[in-house]
């Protein structure tokens, strides 16, 4: 080979070289950062629940209705509130799961999921007040601040109140950037009954009835992270094996249920408040028997509620039915025989949902031979709440998609083996099956969209005329 077609093949080697070298350089200038991140998908967080425990009593409830059940009430059993945001109330159990907030470094917390509230709530280093050393502190390293703060308030009398920062949130696996959270830096809040370790709660309600707060559903929405708008709730059928379950984020595990999933839109009913799980029920049931009195209302399917929250004049006429129940003055609740066969039942677009007696009723514990009962009177509120006695009966999506919010509900599927084992194992049960959307996702879309622009008409013009420039 002479020596001018070997500088000639050089200097073509150096220009393919060169060429690829403007391509890749070109690549990397114009294609966007999102690509870096995760893949939009299904993310999914265990949870698990302390077992409830009602034996506070020193002596057994021969007498019902004047027994001092107050004990009991204070620890477990409290109304829910209705103030500037509705919340869960500190005095009942809820599901907790670990959650990830800052990234210099990520703090973990263990939180209560809360489908009855809507702010990330979590307490600051700052705290001061009762209760503040209990919890783990969240220190903001990583946050922004806003100029806004919140102030909450439960129904029991404790309260928190502090500034809303902003600040990376994960849960299981899916990264939230810039969200809002309430940094508690005052605070009468105790919320040792729902566990040792709970430093807080994550509201998923899809938006907030307060000006200026965004729950982390809204900020999901906004930002596209998720195939579909949905967060499926499953929790454990019987609190006598494993009391776990999972929230899945953006997907729907189609093991967990049995039939088609019965869709009912968010209720529209004067008084609800926006954002708020409200879906109107047709009827409601004590075995076979229609409640009598009871008219199409709105419930709100609350994962922060350990009972079933009704009116006064509801739980009685419902209790009327079950043989040898009786109501305790005192304490505002029912007692009851601890066997029975009685269902409660409450039906959407007339499909039937029931929650067996020995779900709805637990020991009152102090060698007691008679239990409480979950279905509860609310006092002065009218409002139904279907906390986690109905909700461990139910898988349940929550379609958070704007204008269109509503609730799906299937019959959990009991025979699935893997049934009960969530929450304790720290990993999903192996075999779920989640449904995927059949479109791309939000991230992939926006990646073609940018791919086919990297080699636009003037792009591959430039490239071509750097290389004839080199090569001339």
């Amino acid at each position: 080979m002479t020596e001018a077609r070997v500088t000639k093949c050089r200097s073509l080697g150096l220009g393919l070289t060169l060429l690829a070298t403007l391509i890749l350089n070109t690549l990397i200038a114009t294609t966007p950062s999102f690509i870096t991140s995760t893949h939009a998908g299904s993310f999914e967080i265990l949870v698990s629940k302390p077992t409830i425990e009602l034996d506070f009593i020193s002596f057994p409830l021969d007498t019902p209705t004047k027994a001092p059940l107050s004990k009991i009430r204070h620890k477990l059993i409290s109304s829910k509130y209705v103030g500037n945001s509705v919340v869960t109330n500190a005095k009942n159990l809820g599901y907790s799961g670990t959650i990830f907030l800052g990234n210099n470094p990520p703090q973990s917390f263990e939180v209560v999921f809360d489908t009855g509230s809507d702010m990330i709530v979590i307490t600051s280093d700052e705290c001061q007040g009762a209760h503040c050393d209990e919890m783990a502190h969240y220190t903001c390293t990583s946050c922004t601040k806003t100029p806004y703060s919140y102030n909450i308030s439960y129904g029991d009398g404790t309260w928190g109140s502090g500034p809303i920062v902003a600040d990376t949130v994960s849960i299981g696996g899916l990264i939230i950037r810039g969200q809002q959270i309430l940094d508690i830096t005052q605070s009468g809040l105790d919320l040792s009954s729902y566990g040792p370790g709970i430093s807080g709660l994550v509201g998923l309600m899809p938006n907030s009835p307060v000006l200026n707060a965004v729950p982390p559903l809204a900020t999901i929405s906004k930002d596209n992270l998720l195939d579909m708008n949905v967060f499926s709730v499953y929790l454990a059928p019987s609190l006598k094996q494993n009391q776990g379950g999972s929230f899945l984020f953006g997907g729907i595990d189609s093991t967990k249920f049995v039939g088609p999933l019965n869709y009912a839109p968010v209720s529209t009913a004067s008084g609800i408040r926006e954002g708020m799980w409200y879906v109107d029920a047709d009827n409601a049931y004590a075995g076979d028997t229609p409640v009598k009195g009871y008219t199409k209302s709105p419930w709100l399917f609350d994962t922060g509620t350990s009972f079933i929250a009704v009116p006064t004049s509801f739980a009685a006429a419902f209790h009327a039915s079950i043989p040898g129940s009786a109501y305790s003055t005192t304490d505002g609740i029912y007692i009851l025989p601890c066997q029975g066969t009685k269902s409660f039942g409450v039906s959407f677009n007339g499909i039937k949902y029931e929650v067996p007696y020995s779900d709805y009723v637990t020991a009152a514990g102090g060698g007691s031979s008679l239990c409480v009962s979950l279905v509860m009177p609310l006092g002065n509120y009218e409002m139904y709440i279907l906390g986690d006695p109905f909700l461990r009966q139910v898988y349940t999506v929550y379609d958070f998609t704007p204008g269109a919010s509503r609730i799906g509900i299937a019959q959990v599927n009991v025979k699935n083996a893997s049934l009960g084992n969530e929450g304790l194992s720290g990993e999903p049960v192996p075999g779920g099956a989640v449904i995927t959307p059949k479109k791309p996702s939000s991230g992939w879309r926006r990646y073609r969209a940018a791919s086919t622009r990297l080699f636009s008409p003037v792009m591959v013009s430039t490239v071509v005329a750097l290389y004839v420039a080199f090569l001339g």
